[in-house]
């Protein structure tokens, strides 16, 4: 039952998130200032809603372990809270090998379209330029041919330029993409880490109970 309720959580969690982020990827927003400032931002997000959940999980769990030990008599569960599970718990995912691996570098942006657009079009207006440069292009008339290139490779920056501005919106939709792509890479890697959780508080859980005499209920 834990595992539903916590897996309906991270997903309600991450939906609040994409919601949140929607503010910096307006229509019009400024592609490279936003993309550098997400860069960092989301993996800050993801680990400040990693730990609200990690939160929420231990009450979870440690409501659970309450309501399991309803039977045993007043001493065990005195014991129990003095065992504080919770912090025990905190202390187990810090360590290093317990620790919610969310790369620093989880939002990855694909090729940015203008680039490529650019890269196109500058790249052909290049190509067509030299070819008429070379056709130009006489042994006698040097400064001829070196205005030639230099009109080549104006026209090519310009048309690089033009193709890369005109690109914009399919760069800013590529960028929304990059970032649900990256949320929901991190949304299963969070899953995966509380349910190595719920796993070693059973475990820690079980571990206590046996040793102190009491039984847990088979569920």
């Amino acid at each position: 039952m834990i595992h539903k309720t916590i897996k309906k959580d991270i997903h309600d969690e991450f939906q609040k998130l994409k919601t949140e982020l929607r503010v910096h990827v307006e229509p019009g927003f400024d592609i490279n200032r936003k993309k550098a400032y997400l860069k960092n931002h989301i993996p800050e997000k993801i680990a400040s809603k990693s730990e609200q959940l990690l939160n929420t999980l231990l009450n979870y769990l440690m409501a659970q372990a309450r309501k399991d030990l309803e039977r045993a008599d007043i001493e065990l569960q005195n014991k129990f809270l003095e065992t504080d599970f919770r912090k025990r718990i905190k202390q187990w995912t810090s360590q290093l090998e317990n620790e919610l691996k969310i790369n620093p570098n989880i939002v990855n942006y694909s090729t940015d379209p203008r680039l490529k657009q650019g890269l196109i079009a500058g790249g052909i207006t290049f190509v067509v330029g030299s070819i008429v440069t070379k056709t130009v292009f006489i042994p006698t008339i040097v400064v001829g041919a070196i205005v030639s290139g230099l009109v080549t490779i104006l026209l090519s920056a310009i048309a690089f330029k033009i193709a890369y501005d005109k690109a914009a919106p399919k760069s800013r939709d590529a960028v929304r993409a990059d970032i649900d792509k990256s949320l929901e890479i991190a949304k299963l890697q969070v899953q995966t880490w509380l349910k190595s959780v719920i796993d070693a508080f059973s475990k820690d859980f079980s571990e206590f109970c046996s040793s102190n005499g009491f039984r847990l209920e088979d569920k």
